[in-house]
């Protein structure tokens, strides 16, 4: 299943050179190139004389090395010589070696989806992919009449859905799909997996302050420098409008397009939604987040929801699993994680947070005139 580009939007320093306690600062974006049918971009902030254009080349080169491997390992659309691909070629006839990074991965996947089931029923499940690709959401955002698959197809793929039937051997190190037909796509989980390396690999060569851009999943490190006046100012991140089409040259556009901002240092910000990817069939909007058990998609009165959390892997997951919940169970779910928050949007244009937030979340009020409603703490149960 093929997550959609979050839409966490952010607000970078804005001076290219500042100076803070006698030590002069620069800033460098470094674009990744296209993966994952996305361009990521990473933002560092350091001395002048750490960001040398040798040091950049070079950030740039291994960087890029680091999201080319994990695009070429993790497609499944555009890639079949991938390591994804051969399990899903393979299933039902032989177990596929892999490594301890896939093994890794799909261990979360599948923790996921053990700890977010509703009534025996997963609603996050990498197995939905047979149904998922009878949909043509891969193919972009549909705003005129497309079709639909028929019920007979999705009765056909349905049985080939299961996380449950997706074996890991961690001793042999392979993995075995049971069912011919089956395929499973690690692409609602992949992006925050990707930003987590970053981070790993930015520590590693002693970059500490960084902002990390995975097709809208964001990560932030240490500090920005927006404020001269403050060596340690935070990030700022800022949750896109759903739907709203932004207008660089519109004043109101530059005053709505976003529903709240954070203020944090390290932390990781990842959105799903139902306002990116959809098409539209009779009238009717079809958003690419489907129900496993179904094959339709999910209605729980979202429409967006945002996983605040330090674990970008885990939150990619989960921010698909949490949307399934829908409100109320959502918010129950995520109260007994520890350091995970969550902001909720609703179909009718409510806001609410976790109490987690309470303190970092500032919600956009020039959105109002939108009809968005800010409800703040949700409690999960009737508040």
């Amino acid at each position: 299943m093929k997550k959609i580009y979050v839409l966490v939007l952010l607000l970078i320093c804005t001076p290219l050179l500042v100076s803070c306690k006698s030590k002069e600062y620069d800033f460098v974006k470094i674009n990744l190139g296209y993966v994952f049918s996305i361009s990521p971009e990473v933002i560092i902030v350091d001395t002048k004389d750490r960001l040398t254009n040798d040091a950049v080349s070079k950030l740039s080169s291994d960087l890029r090395e680091i999201v080319t491997e994990l695009d070429e390992t993790y497609d499944v659309i555009d890639n079949e010589d991938g390591l994804i691909s051969k399990i899903n070629q393979n299933a039902g006839v032989a177990p596929v070696k892999v490594n301890d990074e896939v093994i890794m991965i799909l261990k979360t996947a599948v923790d996921v989806s053990e700890k977010t089931k509703i009534d025996d029923n997963a609603l996050y499940d990498i197995s939905v992919y047979p149904v998922w690709d009878l949909w043509n959401f891969d193919t972009g955002n549909y705003q005129e009449e497309a079709e639909i698959p028929t019920q007979e197809e999705i009765n056909a793929a349905l049985p080939l859905v299961g996380y449950d039937k997706i074996i890991i051997d961690e001793e042999n190190k392979t993995v075995f799909l049971k069912e011919k037909g089956m395929k499973i796509d690690l692409g609602s989980i992949v992006k925050g997996y990707a930003c987590d390396k970053i981070k790993e690999y930015l520590l590693s060569v002693n970059y500490q302050n960084a902002l990390i851009n995975v097709g809208g999943n964001i990560m932030t490190m240490g500090h920005d420098y927006y404020d001269k006046y403050f060596e340690d100012s935070p990030w700022r991140v800022k949750i896109s409008t759903p739907y709203f089409v932004y207008n660089p040259f519109d004043p109101k556009s530059q005053l709505q397009y976003f529903v709240g901002t954070f203020y944090y240092h390290d932390i990781t910000v990842v959105s799903s939604g139902v306002y990116e990817r959809y098409i539209v069939n009779d009238g009717k909007e079809y958003h690419h987040i489907l129900n496993p058990k179904t094959g339709y998609p999910v209605d729980s009165g979202l429409i967006s929801i945002s996983i605040v959390t330090d674990d970008s892997m885990k939150a990619d997951a989960l921010s698909t699993a949490v949307f399934c919940m829908g409100l109320e169970r959502g918010v129950e779910y995520i109260n007994t994680l520890e350091n995970v928050e969550a902001v909720f949007i609703t179909d009718n244009k409510e806001v609410y947070i976790t109490k987690g937030l309470e303190d970092n979340f500032i919600f956009n009020n020039e959105i109002e005139e939108l009809g968005y409603t800010y409800k703040g703490v949700k409690n999960g149960t009737s508040n």
